[in-house]
C-alpha cells in the first residue's frame, strides 16, 4: 500500500514557472516597441522664423585658422530676448583647394564645442547660420570649418 506522499505528483519548482514568464515578457518588448514606434507622427522641421531687418554679420576667415583673429566679428546686441543671429561666411574661405563636405563647429569661450553639424555644399558657395542668442554666452567664439582634407579654417566673433 502507498501513502498518499507518494501517489501525488512530483511538485515543479515555482522558478522555473517566474523564468518562463520573463522570459515570454523579454520576448514582447521588442514587438511592443516596433508597434510604438509605428503609430508616432513622423518628426517635421519647425520653421524658423527671423526678423528680415535684423542684421546680417559676415563673418572673417581668421588668420592661419588660428581661433583669434585680429579683428574678429563683433555680434550686435539684440533688443529683443531670445532672438538670433544670423552669421554669413564661406565654409572653404578663400581657398579653392577647399573640398566639401565640411565639418562646421561652433567653439564657446574656453574652447568648448557648443555645436557641430555637416555641409556638404559647394567649397565657394556662401552659408548662413542661425544661433540662437540663449545658447551663446558673452564672450569670444569661433565658427571653425574642416573640410575632408583636413584643412582647418576659423571664422572668430564676440558674443556682447
Amino acid at each position: 500500500m502507498q501513502t498518499p506522499e507518494a501517489q501525488r505528483q512530483p511538485v515543479r519548482p515555482a522558478g522555473l514557472w517566474l523564468q518562463v514568464v520573463a522570459l515570454i515578457l523579454a520576448a514582447l518588448v521588442p514587438i511592443a516597441w516596433l508597434i510604438g514606434r509605428r503609430t508616432m507622427p513622423p518628426q517635421r522641421p519647425a520653421p524658423l522664423v527671423l526678423d528680415a531687418s535684423g542684421p546680417i554679420v559676415a563673418l572673417q576667415q581668421g588668420a592661419e585658422g588660428l581661433m583669434a583673429g585680429p579683428n574678429p566679428a563683433h555680434l550686435p546686441a539684440l533688443s529683443i530676448p531670445g532672438g538670433a543671429y544670423r552669421m554669413d561666411l564661406t565654409p572653404g574661405g578663400a581657398d579653392r583647394a577647399a573640398l566639401p563636405p565640411f565639418r562646421l563647429k561652433i567653439m564657446g569661450p574656453g574652447g568648448r564645442e557648443i555645436w557641430q553639424g555637416s555641409w556638404a555644399g559647394p567649397a565657394d558657395g556662401r552659408l548662413e547660420v542661425v544661433l540662437p542668442a540663449e545658447g551663446l554666452d558673452s564672450g569670444p567664439h569661433a565658427l571653425v570649418s574642416v573640410d575632408s582634407a583636413g584643412r582647418l579654417r576659423s571664422f572668430p566673433f564676440l558674443v556682447p
